[in-house]
């Protein structure tokens, strides 16, 4: 029976072809049963399928000694069985102290930016996770009764992470599964006592409802995990279909904006409609930050489908929608009709959020520590010849050029965003960073004029940081991801 929990892993590997042979995996181990049972199967498929794994552990230190023994553990674990030991302590009770936020958001937040650069400086392509279908059955329920549930709304069995690729290979199995291969296997693990404390909405779910649920059908997390998997397929399906008819449908407008036509929109299936207006919110309010709920959705909705006569409704955030004509014009107030659009000036030593969900920073390399290179995170360098400083952004312009390395005349951004696949919907709001003399030198996330460089050591007085969200789905089910 314990190797039933071998088996599902190395089937839902296979089918979905998630690791490829000579791949280097990296296992997050927290220490508690679940992780410890993922590294030691994992271990065990790497030998007989041609891949290796290594172990990574963040001590949060928010338990002191009890936490700093867990990274001990864990470290010894990896010795035991002959797997390299990736680990560090980040202090995030000072980190929230300081900064402000959730300790269970900061905790994951610092958690897998550490993943990411271990992945990065080590040469790993996949991480793995030990998510089971306990936790799906968790997600969905607390997703449920939050009424925020969408057509998929436990955890995805893998999504991009940086460069490569996070994968939970336990997410068809159940907990009861794990707990067998870790008895028959005499493995040894630890527990965190605030998994047991109601003061957590998981806790209360695991521990309080779905025992019920388990009454009525023993196999019922199992059950869900499929039915999520099978519902994240179809939506997969619907979301490229809605984007395609996104295109057809809506159009930027010169001076910031954007116009959807409402007599398409209106043929438009009703079950891609649904599916569009979060598109247009993220194309309108940028990196998926936008605002969100039923009634703003159902608001757009009713005026996208109307065809005939006027009307105006005003949107979070200084935006508004004016209907006429046969057109949706979406414009936050003070945004022309026409016109050039802004330019505003890049403080040199200070971040700026510049819209398409990038960040930007750039300094004199002598005022500041120079970072490395991460999953979402480039690190250039420039001089004079390349960008005469200040530096400034501002959206794309028609007819705005760059001059590239290697090439003897300047290149056009429009062309650059077609050959490099930027979404249509993105490109009007995607930042252009321009020298003090005008010229365009950096279309941030994509290209680099002649001059830029990531080598430091022939990179010129100057350091330009770029820093992009890691995937749309990034922040897919944060809240629910507890290894």
């Amino acid at each position: 029976m314990a190797e039933k929990l071998v088996r599902q892993a190395a089937e839902l590997i296979r089918e979905q072809g998630w690791i490829p042979q000579d791949s280097r995996v990296l296992i997050a181990c927290s220490g508690g049963p679940d992780s410890v049972a993922l590294l030691h199967v994992m271990r065990r498929l790497g030998e007989n399928s041609g891949f290796t794994v290594g172990a990574v552990h963040v001590d949060h230190m928010l338990r002191g000694e009890e936490s700093a023994e867990d990274a001990r553990f864990v470290r010894a674990l990896c010795a035991g069985l002959g797997v390299p030991f990736h680990g560090t302590a980040i202090p995030v009770g000072e980190i929230v102290r300081q900064q402000g936020g959730n300790v269970q958001d900061v905790c994951r937040t610092e958690r897998y930016r550490y993943f990411g650069e271990v992945m990065e400086r080590e040469g790993y392509g996949v991480l793995a996770t030990a998510h089971h279908a306990d936790d799906v059955l968790e997600s969905v329920l607390m997703r449920l009764a939050r009424g925020t549930a969408d057509a998929a709304p436990g955890i995805p069995a893998s999504r991009r992470f940086g460069k490569g690729l996070l994968i939970r290979p336990f997410l068809l199995s159940e907990r009861r599964e794990v707990m067998e291969y870790l008895e028959a296997n005499a493995l040894p693990y630890r527990t965190d006592p605030s998994n047991m404390k109601p003061d957590y909405t998981r806790n209360r779910f695991r521990h309080r409802i779905v025992p019920l649920i388990r009454e009525e059908n023993p196999r019922a997390a199992c059950h869900v995990a499929e039915w999520d998997l099978a519902r994240r397929e179809d939506e997969a399906y619907l979301n490229g279909r809605a984007r395609e008819e996104w295109e057809k449908i809506s159009a930027p407008l010169p001076g910031g904006g954007l116009a959807v036509m409402t007599e398409a929109f209106s043929r438009v299936p009703s079950a891609l409609q649904r599916r569009i207006i979060p598109i247009l919110l993220d194309y309108l309010y940028l990196s998926g930050r936008h605002p969100s709920g039923a009634r703003l959705e159902t608001l757009i909705l009713s005026q996208l489908t109307r065809t005939e006569g006027s009307g105006s409704v005003d949107l979070p955030d200084g935006f508004r929608l004016e209907r006429e004509y046969g057109k949706a014009i979406f414009r936050k107030t003070g945004q022309e009709a026409s016109g050039k659009a802004p330019e505003t000036l890049l403080p040199a030593g200070g971040w700026v959020s510049a819209g398409a969900g990038v960040r930007l920073f750039w300094s004199d390399r002598d005022s500041v520590s120079e970072p490395e290179p991460s999953p979402g995170r480039e690190v250039l360098y420039f001089g004079e010849e390349a960008a005469m400083p200040p530096l400034s952004v501002r959206p794309p312009r028609s007819g705005d050029r760059i001059l590239l390395p290697n090439m003897a005349e300047p290149k056009k951004v429009s062309r650059i965003f077609i050959d490099d696949k930027i979404p249509r919907g993105l490109r009007a709001s995607w930042p252009i960073v321009t020298a003090a003399d005008g010229r365009v030198v950096a279309v941030p996330g994509v290209r680099y004029g002649r001059g830029f460089t990531r080598d430091g050591r022939t990179g010129g007085p100057y350091i330009f940081i770029v820093e992009q969200a890691l995937d749309a789905n990034c922040a897919d089910h944060a809240q629910e991801e507890t290894t």
